[in-house]
């Protein structure tokens, strides 16, 4: 993004720089990495290490996106990068350096995002079917040959389909087959885990829920529409 972005500039096609900034907002960052992430951000504890890295992530995100907006979009980027308090005006600043992608990091999102779809594809036909209502209620067994769905934590891999309940076996081709899950649900996060109805100071959270409100003292929310 930040490549193509440079290049249309070099050589004026602010177009181009409009449409790339725009499909990477719509989809890489809105319809995958935001959507993915926030059962994070809103129900990991505040200190989490890994909702801490999203939240890096994001900071990271929004500053390069100002940069290449600045000079399209003068205006609004500088109100937005005043307001996060980030020092001078933005447009003192260089655009953001491309740096080198890590190729196997890449290659393994582009196979969950395969699987993904497969995943995604079994849920709908689920929920026309009136076996569930949203995918969050769905136990899915996914049969692959995937390297990648191996390697990768079970909690990893259900955040990542946006799902409460996955199993992983081997297959010679992606397929899934979905059920409901027998699972309860989870007042807090809304995901249906084993852990759920096991606590007696707090029946309704699942074991994740329950270690943050206990330790913050926090309120349950409902997260999900």
């Amino acid at each position: 993004m930040v490549a193509d972005c440079r290049s249309a500039y070099e050589t004026f096609e602010f177009h181009k720089v409009y449409h790339t900034l725009n499909q990477f907002c719509a989809v890489d960052l809105s319809s995958l990495y935001i959507d993915i992430t926030k059962d994070r951000m809103y129900c990991d504890a505040p200190d989490s290490p890994r909702r801490r890295a999203t939240q890096n992530v994001m900071h990271r995100t929004f500053d390069a996106l100002c940069r290449l907006l600045a000079p399209i979009l003068a205006f609004t980027a500088e109100e937005a990068w005043r307001h996060s308090g980030s020092g001078a005006s933005v447009h003192l600043l260089e655009f953001p350096q491309v740096k080198d992608r890590q190729h196997e990091a890449s290659d393994q999102v582009s196979e969950l995002l395969k699987l993904r779809g497969v995943i995604g594809q079994a849920i709908e036909r689920a929920r026309q079917e009136k076996l569930i209502g949203n995918a969050l209620e769905a136990a899915v067994v996914l049969k692959t040959n995937s390297e990648v769905a191996t390697k990768i934590d079970q909690e990893e891999l259900e955040e990542f389909f946006i799902l409460s309940d996955l199993t992983i076996e081997s297959g010679q081709e992606a397929a899934a087959s979905i059920t409901k899950t027998a699972y309860q649900k989870c007042a807090r996060c809304w995901r249906h885990r084993p852990t759920v109805g096991k606590s007696k100071t707090h029946p309704d959270l699942c074991d994740r829920c329950e270690a943050v409100v206990a330790d913050k003292g926090q309120p349950m929310r409902e997260i999900n529409e």
